[in-house]
C-alpha cells in the first residue's frame, strides 16, 4: 500500500509534532531475548526516519510490563505510523500492530498528540476503502481499537467515502457482525 499525498502530509505533520521527544536512553520490554542490548543500541543510535522495519517491529512486538513509558512510545510513534500507512503490519497479526499506543499511560499526552491520532486513523480509513474493489474492515478498526482510539469517527470516514467498494465494504463487515458488537 502506497500512502496518498494526504497520508504523507499527515506523516509529516505526525513527525513534527511528536520530535520533542528524545530517544529512549532505556527501553521498556519484556526482556533481552525479545529486544536484544544489539538492537536496542541500534534503536537510540539511528535516526528516527532511518530505523528499518525490522527494528521498529521488534520494538513493536516486545512491550515490557504495564506500563509503557509514553515518552518512549512517542518517540517511536511516527516511525510506526509510517510503517502501518505503507501496510507493513506486525508479524504476530497486524491487529496487533499499535498495541503500544494502548499500553501507555496517555493522561499526559497533549491534545494535539491525540488529535493527529485520530486524523491518521480517519485519513488510514478513508485511503484503504477507496480502492476497487471491497476491503476488509474488521482488523483494520480492531488495530485502531487496540490503541484506544474511538471507531465512530472511522465509520464515518468510511461512510463519506463515495462509490459502491466502500458502500460494499462497510455491508460486508455490518452482515458479518449484525448479530455482535457493531449497533446503530
Amino acid at each position: 500500500m502506497h500512502p496518498t499525498p494526504a497520508m504523507q502530509a499527515l506523516i509529516e505533520q505526525i513527525y513534527h509534532i511528536f520530535r520533542r521527544y528524545p530517544a529512549p536512553q532505556q527501553f521498556v520490554v519484556c526482556c533481552e531475548y525479545c529486544l536484544s542490548q544489539q538492537e536496542q543500541k541500534a534503536l537510540r543510535n539511528t535516526s528516527l526516519r532511518a530505523i528499518p522495519y525490522s527494528l521498529i517491529n521488534a520494538w513493536n512486538s516486545s512491550p515490557g510490563p504495564d506500563p509503557q513509558n509514553s515518552d518512549e512510545v512517542r518517540y517511536f510513534l511516527p516511525c510506526l505510523l509510517e510503517f502501518v500507512a505503507q501496510g507493513q503490519f506486525d508479524n504476530i497479526h497486524e491487529v496487533f500492530s499499535l498495541r503500544r499506543i494502548n499500553l501507555a499511560s496517555k493522561e499526559n499526552w497533549r491534545e494535539d498528540e491525540r488529535e493527529i491520532l485520530q486524523q491518521f486513523a480517519c485519513q488510514y480509513m478513508t485511503d484503504w476503502v477507496s480502492g476497487d474493489e471491497a476491503v476488509e474492515l474488521q482488523y483494520k478498526l480492531e488495530m485502531f481499537f487496540r490503541a484506544d482510539i474511538a471507531l465512530s469517527p472511522l465509520l464515518d470516514a468510511i461512510i463519506s467515502v463515495p462509490g459502491f467498494w466502500s458502500a460494499a465494504s462497510l455491508a460486508c463487515l455490518l452482515n458479518t457482525y449484525r448479530d455482535g458488537y457493531i449497533r446503530d
